[in-house]
């Protein structure tokens, strides 16, 4: 099928005024707050061990988090190994979020969670980390010798997560069919991507704007939080309506047992 990128905007923010995506809201607001903790935590913790190495003598008194000042107001007070673990914790719960948001969206479902949500859970959430660095690393790697292979790639690849959230599929056979999914449909792809990435430069300029007039770090923070979440549920949800368009009719994402909404 084609791509209606009008119809695929308007499906996923139909989505969203429900019971269900209010739910993922304070979900996204939740890994948000853990993600901005974790990257400040170990962007402070990485930058003392860097200036440690560099100049012991004038090393900041007190141990980690004497440096953070206004800067990281939600760095925590630990060292770089804890920091690194906090990092990949939080990089897990967002991934897993990920798989719980996509499913929803994809599916029939607006007054509930889908059925089929705990499907394979664990090993979804795994794949889908790997499927997302694998098509990372593809994309820089076509960046470094080009800006517009990794453009291309980027857009190639958009899917290829999803085949393996909504569709049960291993690396491998999601990088294929992913690949597979957006052929002849790229410059629609493309442009769906362009809209996207207006949302969330969009989203950006309230936080800049508070940052450029010396607004308090934590406002700062929060705001990005924030906006962040409403980004992240709303890209979710038009990627998602997207990803259905793409699909052959009678299409029903694997363990829906009905095609009508509930």
């Amino acid at each position: 099928m084609s791509l209606d990128i009008p119809a695929a905007i308007e499906d996923g923010l139909s989505r969203l005024p429900t019971r269900v995506a209010a739910i993922l809201f304070v979900a996204y607001l939740v890994v948000g707050v853990l993600s901005t903790v974790a990257s400040q935590t170990v962007g402070l913790a990485v930058m003392e061990r860097l200036q440690a190495m560099l100049d012991p003598a004038n090393a900041p008194p007190g141990g980690p988090g004497a440096m953070s000042g206004g800067a990281s107001p939600l760095a925590l007070d630990v060292g770089l190994a804890v920091a690194a673990v906090l990092f990949l914790a939080q990089i897990v719960v967002a991934q897993a979020l990920g798989v719980v948001t996509i499913r929803t969206f994809v599916s029939s479902a607006r007054r509930e969670f889908p059925d089929s949500l705990s499907r394979r859970f664990g090993w979804v959430v795994v794949n889908a980390l790997v499927a997302g660095f694998v098509v990372n690393v593809l994309i820089f790697v076509g960046g470094i010798f080009l800006i517009i292979p990794g453009i291309y790639l980027a857009v190639a690849l958009y899917f290829v997560q999803f085949e393996v959230i909504v569709e049960d599929k291993n690396v491998v056979d999601a990088l294929r069919d992913g690949w597979a999914l957006t052929s002849g449909r790229r410059l629609h792809v493309f442009l769906l991507l362009l809209v996207i990435f207006a949302i969330g430069l969009a989203s950006a300029v309230p936080a800049y704007l508070l940052g450029m007039v010396n607004a308090p770090a934590l406002a700062v923070v929060a705001v990005s939080v924030v906006l962040g979440a409403v980004t992240g549920l709303v890209v979710a949800a038009i990627g998602s309506r997207a990803y259905v368009q793409l699909k052959p009719d009678g299409w029903a994402p694997a363990g829906e047992a009905s095609p009508f909404d509930y």
